[in-house]
């Protein structure tokens, strides 16, 4: 039990860390022109909706016992390749653009 608690309790922190850095990315796009603000936008909607996708996966890896956590834990574990991806590219591409 505790290699499930410890792998949920992780992922939820690294959730935690990356809601901030997209509030942040969010934030800056005030900064953009406008032409870019609309492709960050809808880049910023697509994160949101694989964070979403990790949170679901994650709550079902902590309602379930013990004899489903490994195959939940790699869809967990996809799931947050994704995220992770998805917001580090949409961070540099926007970040780097006046």
């Amino acid at each position: 039990m505790t290699d499930k608690k410890d792998f949920a309790d992780n992922i939820r922190q690294k959730l935690e860390d990356w809601d901030y850095q997209l509030d942040r990315l969010t934030a800056r796009l005030g900064d953009k022109r406008e032409e870019w603000r609309s492709d960050a936008k809808q880049k910023i909607a697509e994160i949101q909706d694989r964070r979403d996708e990790l949170e679901a996966k994650l709550e079902k890896l902590e309602s379930h016992g013990e004899d489903a956590w490994d195959d939940i834990k790699a869809g967990v574990e996809l799931a947050w390749d994704g995220l992770k991806t998805g917001l580090l590219a949409a961070r540099s591409e926007f970040e780097d653009r006046d």
